[in-house]
């Protein structure tokens, strides 16, 4: 595509966005067109900034808006579970995990920090390490374990969502497509 021809379609876009009525409908739209021609649209800089965050009275650090400018916001862990519906206990953990992995951008998590999230809401597993070995075993992986501190088997471990991990509850969000850059793991998936 010439460097004409790109700005016609970037002029094309800016028309057809500026006759719809609102941000929401201008968001739906650009997703449906990334979705349809199978791309992911990387947001630069994501970084949060500490203006742009809020500490909980537990103590948790919690941006004001998610990682991805179109994807719903959720206040509580309460509010994402409900949208999620679990049904399994794997949904369940795999719900936990997105909570403090993608809507609250920790890198990583303890799997101790799951479960109380669980439990704290009446939701608990029956066992966790049992849920996430499961999750690692799905091929592809949902889950990996990053670091294990301590010899014995109930040591604290600390996980990752892989990519298809974030991509398995976007999907219960009804939220479909490429996982978004922001979210995708960094690592390549075995």
């Amino acid at each position: 595509m010439t460097v004409d021809a790109e700005i016609q379609a970037m002029t094309s876009v800016v028309s057809a966005l500026n006759g719809l009525e609102d941000d929401a409908t201008r968001a739906r739209v650009l997703r449906w067109a990334a979705e349809r021609f199978a791309i992911s649209v990387p947001v630069p800089n994501t970084a949060v900034t500490v203006s742009d965050s809020t500490v909980n009275d537990d103590g948790r650090t919690r941006t004001k808006s998610p990682a991805v400018p179109t994807d719903p916001v959720f206040d509580d862990f309460v509010d994402l579970f409900d949208a999620v519906d679990p049904k399994t206990e794997l949904d369940k953990v795999l719900t936990g995990a997105y909570w403090l992995q993608a809507v609250n951008a920790q890198p990583s998590w303890q799997s101790a920090k799951v479960n109380n999230l669980l439990k704290d809401t009446g939701h608990g597993v029956s066992n966790i390490t049992k849920s996430l070995t499961a999750a690692q075993k799905k091929s592809p992986a949902l889950v990996r374990q990053m670091a294990k501190s301590g010899r014995a088997a109930q040591s604290w471990k600390t996980y990752k969502l892989t990519t298809s991990g974030i991509a398995y509850i976007r999907n219960k969000l009804g939220l479909t497509g490429a996982v978004p850059v922001v979210l995708a793991d960094d690592e390549a998936e075995s």
